[in-house]
């Protein structure tokens, strides 16, 4: 590490940390999104938000090593959740991939205070896990795509300013082929966001209605008919990067949960907080590896399906543990985060690409079994 020490890059989260206020009790999920934007407003202030991304956009050029020992130490100190996790984690790596450098000047600095919240919108209603289908539509007009139809899943997306969707551009039957990747400013006429209320009692996801938006071709990301490329790109980093950030918040409840059960003298408690720790010591491992892979500056291929399940069994094993280790007072008010954790657990399976598509690209991509 150039200019320091990994101990000494612990000690500036550590002492962030120390530094933060004790959060309010929140009255609403607004209050509670307005104080994780300040968190992370302070957090970039300190130098912490991006310390991978080169210095042009904000960061510090120390590489993902560095990145993987922030967001460690940040677990460590049970910070808080990283809120524009989508715009650093998903969006911008496509971006760093595909973007121009003028629209990466435009885009990446308003992203790790947390002045510009992005979402990502690639689902739809009837194009979930089967993303070649979407249908929303976008016909080039001159200078603009007029961009028509609706997406649905799209986390924080009703605090979004910006969001990266996929539209189709090609015939309707060009499936991955004819898909294009945009940039939508979501305060642009036509654009309409309704929170959905999940199973957990929270709106972090939303649908998006697109009726004749205009997006000027400028805010197109790689080629006309190329979002393929992009789409996969951003997914590689959600399966295969952004565990580094889950991870992270996983170790904080991790964290939690030994104090939790710490001389309860329950043998079941015991043997999920052991499973627990086991689950999350192989994710650690899983995410070490990778994070020297592309320290090499190997790619990481398809690897990224296998870390994604690893991510999705220690977030549900450790939520169901913390479940396990409050009993019947997790009901109370006081812990319905933990009940909202548990209950948001269940979709590590879904987001990102479902359980059984990681495990068709392990058997096919990976093991070489047939289709």
């Amino acid at each position: 590490m150039s200019g320091g020490t990994w101990e000494e890059l612990e000690a500036e989260v550590a002492s962030f940390v120390a530094s933060l206020p004790e959060p309010p009790p929140f009255a609403s999920l607004d209050d509670r999104f307005a104080h994780l934007v300040e968190v992370e407003r302070r957090l970039h202030e300190a130098g912490l938000a991006v310390v991978a991304w080169p210095e042009r956009y904000g960061g510090r050029g120390l590489g993902p090593e560095a990145a993987a020992v922030v967001a460690a130490a940040l677990g460590r100190c049970e910070a808080p959740d990283v809120v524009n996790y989508l715009a650093l984690d998903v969006v911008a790596p496509g971006l760093l991939a595909f973007a121009t450098e003028e629209q990466l000047d435009r885009w990446l600095p308003p992203m790790p205070d947390a002045s510009e919240i992005w979402c990502q919108m690639f689902s739809e209603p009837d194009a979930g896990s089967d993303l070649a289908g979407l249908r929303t539509t976008a016909r080039c007009e001159g200078d603009v795509y007029v961009v028509s139809g609706t997406k649905v899943w799209s986390t924080w997306g009703q605090f979004a300013d910006r969001g990266l969707a996929l539209v189709r551009t090609g015939s309707p039957t060009s499936r991955h082929r004819g898909i294009t990747a945009v940039v939508v400013d979501m305060r642009a006429p036509g654009v309409t966001v309704r929170p959905l209320v999940a199973m957990n009692g929270v709106a972090e996801f939303a649908e998006v209605f697109f009726d004749e938006v205009a997006v000027p071709v400028a805010d197109r990301v790689g080629d006309h008919d190329g979002g393929w490329a992009v789409a996969m790109a951003m997914l590689a980093a959600e399966r295969g990067t952004y565990p580094i950030r889950r991870g992270s918040v996983l170790r904080a409840a991790l964290s939690r949960l030994r104090r939790q059960a710490d001389g309860c003298g329950d043998a079941e408690i015991g043997r999920a907080v052991v499973n627990a720790e086991i689950v999350m010591r192989l994710l650690d491992l899983r995410i070490a590896a990778m994070v020297g892979r592309l320290a090499a500056g190997e790619s990481l291929g398809d690897d990224p399906a296998v870390t994604k399940m690893m991510l999705t069994r220690a977030e549900q094993t450790v939520r169901d543990a913390e479940l396990r280790a409050l009993g019947p007072e997790a009901l109370a008010p006081a812990d319905e985060r933990v009940i909202e954790d548990w209950l948001y657990s269940r979709a590590s399976s879904i987001y990102g690409g479902s359980a059984e598509i990681q495990r068709t690209l392990i058997g096919e991509r990976i093991l070489g079994l047939p289709r």
